[in-house]
């Protein structure tokens, strides 16, 4: 494969550099990439599929910093020793493997006993993903196994270790957001959202979240979360006459109290909850116009030994 078809990026001239700076970018990341291709081949680089040499190709731009959709991103490999920076990147991705690898070790022994299957597994996953993560030929692959969903998702953008630290740093803020409620109070809303709920691919701060804000709407302490059915009517009084754009406006408006009474005023905190009860809007703006807020608002769950009692 010639190599001009392995650069990932656009055309560097017309994005901002000169055809002497672009020609010289090609002949550094070309060098840069066969010294790549021979260590991976153990010295026969010409044998290396398609396939291959483009993931080689992908790895050495992400480990330099190279953003594909960002010709400029380049600039910086002009006035550097590519190849002194690269082994420096490379040491920069196995602190920040080890980083990830302590968070999540540290999650597994923090995070509240809740049984949610995706979460476990996904925890595992990433801890097996780090062993297995190659900084050298694919870096910027996700190290990881991830089924559990986050409230607000990773940006698409973010590769390799990166990716995989922000999305810990999330599930960070999302489970000391759950450790702010009483734990029988946590597991009965969701309970009550579903019997099922610890094998669902789901996110369990949604359904939480929703009823704090709720019973905020309602001037009420947002820690107790249950919301009966007559709450539920109170907010849907509350809320009919509100126009879309008010109706987010009170949201956020909760969202901002929800962090200050929580006690979680950091900045990744406060964007979540605001992040949240933006997306919360258009769902409950819905369910306002169909006059029915009970797949948004959740009542308390039996517990599972209720239940077998129960049907017993």
């Amino acid at each position: 494969m010639p190599f001009s078809e392995l650069m990932l990026y656009g055309d560097p001239v017309r994005d901002g550099l000169s055809e002497a700076e672009s020609l010289r970018l090609s002949g550094v990341l070309e060098e840069l990439f066969c010294a790549q291709a021979r260590a991976y081949t153990l010295g026969d680089s010409g044998s290396l599929p398609a396939c291959t040499a483009t993931e080689l190709m992908a790895s050495l731009l992400y480990t330099l910093g190279v953003n594909p959709t960002q010709p400029q991103s380049l600039r910086p490999l002009l006035r550097a020793d590519c190849a002194a920076m690269l082994r420096e990147r490379r040491d920069e991705l196995l602190q920040k493997k080890e980083q990830a690898r302590a968070m999540t070790t540290q999650l597994c022994l923090t995070a509240p006993p809740l049984g949610c299957i995706a979460l476990r597994d996904t925890l595992q996953g990433i801890l097996r993903g780090l062993e297995g993560y190659d900084v050298r030929f694919f870096a910027h692959r996700i190290p990881a196994d991830i089924d559990y969903q986050l409230l607000v998702p990773v940006p698409e953008s973010l590769q390799g270790i990166d990716y995989v630290l922000e999305y810990l740093a999330r599930l960070q803020t999302e489970l000391r957001f759950l450790g702010c409620f009483p734990l029988h109070r946590v597991l009965a809303l969701l309970d009550g959202m579903s019997s099922g709920w610890r094998e669902l691919l789901c996110n369990l701060c949604a359904p939480i979240a929703a009823n704090a804000l709720g019973l905020l709407l309602l001037e009420g302490e947002p820690r107790r979360l249950h919301l009966s059915g007559a709450q539920r009517d109170a907010l849907l009084s509350l809320l009919s006459p509100m126009t879309d754009g008010e109706i987010e406006r009170r949201l956020l408006d909760c969202s901002h109290r929800l962090s200050v009474c929580l006690g979680l005023v950091d900045e990744r905190s406060v964007s979540l909850l605001a992040a949240h009860a933006r997306d919360f809007s258009p769902g409950l703006t819905c369910a306002v116009r169909k006059g029915d807020l009970s797949h948004v608002f959740f009542s308390f769950g039996l517990p599972r030994e209720c239940r077998r009692s129960h049907h017993a």
